[in-house]
């Protein structure tokens, strides 16, 4: 690399061994600036959100919830580099949003060091951005209602925070987003974010209120959901996303 420069990090991990030796190494990274270590992933979603790091390092099993549902739950999109030893779900991983690898035990601050150089690289490689919000042209018709609403499950709220929803959500359905970005790896993560919705019935104009978007984005966001799940756009998203759990 050309030119050094510190990239804010956090460091999410239920093991706070790990998270001591990643603070001591990180002070003779080159490349890292960490911000931020949390024990529970859904403090560590709530930091990520309020804090904009641009590097993630993020372990795959976890006990509150686990890489996959962690990196669905980012309203944020830092790149993404997941700490483990579990390498048998790397291609998952990959697929789901994460740039690199990092093998556990961590080794010292060069191994840090070339693994943020490698998901740099990565992400440049495959024009990973971060994400944008959407913006409607002016000249933009209103879309046509495409989201029938139903009962929302008992247990979910209408309005409660993301953090909240996706602990209750990946308790009751914890093979959700794994599944469905397996057969649909395009998926942006506010979209995941959509289909979880979706899944349980959050009436459209919550889902607008939840996620601080108009409800035109929310239905921009859903129109394209749909193209890119190759369903018709007067069919139900909720009936189809029933076959995921």
């Amino acid at each position: 690399m050309s030119e050094e420069k510190k990239y804010k990090a956090i460091y999410i991990d239920d093991d706070k061994i790990l998270l001591t030796v990643m603070t001591a190494y990180a002070q003779h990274t080159k490349y890292v600036d960490l911000i931020g270590c949390y024990l529970n992933p859904i403090e560590g979603i709530q930091a990520i959100d309020e804090l904009k790091p641009e590097i993630l390092f993020l372990d795959v099993q976890m006990k509150e919830a686990d890489a996959f549902a962690t990196i669905a739950a980012l309203e944020h999109n830092p790149i993404i580099i997941i700490v483990s030893s579990h390498w048998e779900s790397e291609g998952d991983l990959i697929a789901a949003g994460a740039s690199c690898f990092l093998s556990k035990p961590l080794k010292g601050p060069d191994q840090i060091d070339a693994a943020v150089e490698k998901a740099l690289a990565f992400n440049a490689s495959n024009n990973r951005s971060t994400k944008k919000t959407i913006k409607l042209d002016s000249n933009q018709e209103v879309l046509p209602e495409l989201y029938r609403e139903k009962a929302t499950e008992e247990h979910f709220e209408q309005t409660e925070s993301w953090a909240d929803f996706i602990v209750k959500f990946d308790n009751k359905f914890p093979s959700f987003f794994e599944n469905l970005k397996g057969d649909f790896d395009n998926l942006t993560p506010t979209q995941l974010r959509i289909c979880a919705y979706a899944k349980i019935g959050i009436k459209l104009k919550n889902m607008s209120i939840n996620m601080d978007q108009s409800l035109e984005a929310v239905e921009s966001n859903i129109a394209d959901i749909k193209i890119k799940l190759h369903i018709e756009p007067e069919d139900d998203l909720r009936d189809f996303l029933s076959i995921y759990n």
